[in-house]
């Protein structure tokens, strides 16, 4: 038996921190969510899969689109038409989205309680699934302490939206620990909520599959589904299954050495065709970042409109059509100047016309100084014992303070 695991659609998701210039390109990044999940339907009826999961935030907060309502419908059919069943688990996006009460769900397709664990047995495929919906509102309970125990005999799937310890960067919504899983019972925990992609254990299988499709700079590389093949009694096979239609990408490119605008276009066309090679065909939305100290001129890195222009300009090179650049961020310093051309300063000959010309100067900086010739090591005594008495301050001072800014350099 197979059956696919997805989760965290977020269906319609409204863009964040979205630089794209292109309206093309934000119109299809907008479709992107509706569009892998179509090719998680296709993909579920080419592998002739049994079951598919959603651990969580098919849609994204309060959002009664009907065309999402007309969308998830049709979708939805098609998989009934394979004979596939669905189960699904609300979570904290879409516990009180109002688009439930217009979407009449076909028969495959069961939504889970919020009021407590609920379990659907599939007698033809020796499975069943058990899980529990969020409610609206934030949900602070462990949800995971009141699953039942598995059923006998079935191949058992838990079905769970939720943060496990250790995910700062998410709110914790229906908190458990790792250990609490393993001590359940269950052949396999579909988990959804983390958006990174992460096999937490494999005996029993606790699984993150990540978000199906990336909506920002913060949600790179591979985004898809787990494909899990069963023999009724333990997992025979695990896959990830990349669905995204779009693939988000960070390209840092170090500026150092270079000292011309034409030098910047290596390698930033090196990064843009191991981009899309790692893209497999998709479209690749990138965020650029610029940084290192360099020479190149200020005229240059100093007018963002410049700098992004010649990013475009290459990447165009590279694909016309692939390549979206989000945003060029510049994080770079100047190079700072070698030794060798930095002006060996005069201090002697400065401090001279400074003692030459204020009265009194000399006296008052040869009481300051002696104190500071009794400190100092032994081996850097002898030189300056060497120089004129304390008496001469006219000539001692310059030669002084030039022997020792001379001995400090590396």
């Amino acid at each position: 038996m197979k059956f696919l695991h997805a989760a965290d659609i977020h269906l319609d998701s409204p863009l964040r921190n979205l630089a794209l210039e292109d309206p093309e390109q934000q119109s299809r990044l907008r479709r992107a969510t509706r569009e892998a999940f179509s090719a998680l339907v296709d993909r579920a009826i080419e592998e002739g899969a049994s079951l598919l999961l959603l651990a969580g935030d098919l849609y994204d907060h309060d959002n009664p689109n009907m065309q999402v309502v007309h969308f998830l419908r049709r979708e939805l059919s098609r998989l009934a038409e394979g004979g596939i069943r669905v189960v699904i688990v609300r979570g904290n996006h879409d516990a009180a989205n109002r688009i439930s009460r217009y979407l009449d769900l076909p028969a495959n397709t069961t939504v889970l309680s919020d009021r407590g664990p609920e379990t659907v047995v599939l007698e033809e495929h020796g499975v069943a699934v058990t899980g529990q919906s969020f409610a609206p509102g934030p949900v602070s309970e462990n949800l995971a302490a009141g699953f039942p125990p598995p059923v006998p005999g079935l191949f058992n799937i838990a079905l769970l939206h939720t943060s496990l310890g250790g995910y700062a960067e998410h709110d914790p919504y229906a908190p458990c620990a790792l250990g609490e899983l393993l001590a359940r019972g269950y052949d396999y925990w579909a988990l959804g909520h983390i958006h990174k992609r992460e096999i937490l254990s494999r005996e029993p299988f606790v699984v993150y599959p990540g978000n199906l499709q990336g909506r920002d700079a913060k949600e790179t590389g591979p985004k898809g589904a787990m494909l899990c093949e069963t023999d009724g009694h333990r997992v025979t096979s695990l896959d990830f299954v990349p669905l995204d239609v779009v693939r988000w990408h960070l390209l840092p490119v170090d500026l150092t050495g270079l000292a011309h605008p034409r030098e910047l276009a290596a390698p930033l066309r090196e990064g843009f065709e191991g981009i899309l090679r790692e893209s497999e065909g998709r479209p690749a939305a990138v965020r650029v970042t610029l940084s290192g100290r360099s020479a190149l001129p200020a005229s240059f890195v100093d007018r963002p409109d410049s700098v992004r222009q010649l990013v475009l300009e290459v990447a165009a090179e590279v694909s016309i059509d692939d390549l979206w650049i989000e945003r060029v961020r510049i994080e770079s310093s100047p190079e700072p100047p070698s030794p060798r051309e930095i002006p060996d300063p005069d201090f002697g000959g400065i401090l001279a016309e400074v003692l030459t010309e204020r009265e009194g100067v000399a006296a008052a900086l040869a009481a300051d100084l002696a104190p500071l010739r009794r400190s100092l090591p032994e081996e850097l005594r002898a030189p300056v014992d060497a120089l004129p008495a304390l008496a001469d301050p006219e000539s001692l001072l310059p030669r002084l303070l030039d022997f020792l800014y001379r001995t400090e350099e590396p």
